[in-house]
C-alpha cells in the first residue's frame, strides 16, 4: 500500500482525495504547505511518503512555496532534483502549472478532480513501489 500525503485547504478535496484513494493507500492530510513540511519531516523519521498531492492555492504556506521547500531539503540531504519524492500539483488553476514544474513538482492534475485520472497519475508514479508493496 502506499503511503501518500494530500495537501489542501479544502476539507471537502482532501475527503474527496482520500475516497478515490482508499484501499491503494494510506493517507494523511494536511491542511496547508506549513502542515505539510511538518508531516514531511516527521515521515522521514518513521516511514517516508512515496507521494505528494499537492494544492497550490492554500493560506500560510502556498503549495509552490511548500515545493520550492522540499525540493531544498532534498537538495541539502544530496537528493537530486528528479530522485525526490514525486509531487502531483492538484489545483483549480493552470496559471501556476508552470511555476510549479520549475520548481520540481512531477505532474499535475486540474480540479474538479478526475478519479480516474488521479489514479493513472498516481499509478504512473508508483508503480514500481505499488508492485513491490503488493509482494510484500
Amino acid at each position: 500500500m502506499w503511503r501518500i500525503l494530500v495537501v489542501d485547504d479544502s476539507f471537502t478535496n482532501r475527503q474527496l482525495i482520500l475516497e478515490i484513494l482508499r484501499g491503494k493507500a494510506e493517507c494523511d492530510m494536511a491542511a496547508n504547505g506549513m502542515e505539510a513540511m511538518t508531516a514531511y519531516k516527521d515521515s522521514l523519521n518513521n516511514k517516508p511518503y512515496d507521494l505528494i498531492l499537492l494544492d497550490v492555492a492554500m493560506p500560510e504556506i502556498s503549495g509552490t512555496e511548500f515545493l520550492g521547500q522540499l525540493r531544498e531539503h532534498e537538495k541539502t540531504s544530496g537528493i537530486d532534483l528528479g530522485d525526490g519524492i514525486p509531487v502531483i500539483m492538484v489545483t483549480a488553476y493552470d496559471k501556476p502549472v508552470i511555476e510549479s514544474f520549475n520548481k520540481g513538482c512531477d505532474d499535475y492534475i486540474l480540479k474538479p478532480v478526475d478519479p480516474d485520472e488521479l489514479l493513472r497519475k498516481v499509478e504512473d508514479k508508483l508503480g514500481k513501489v505499488s508492485s513491490t508493496n503488493q509482494e510484500e
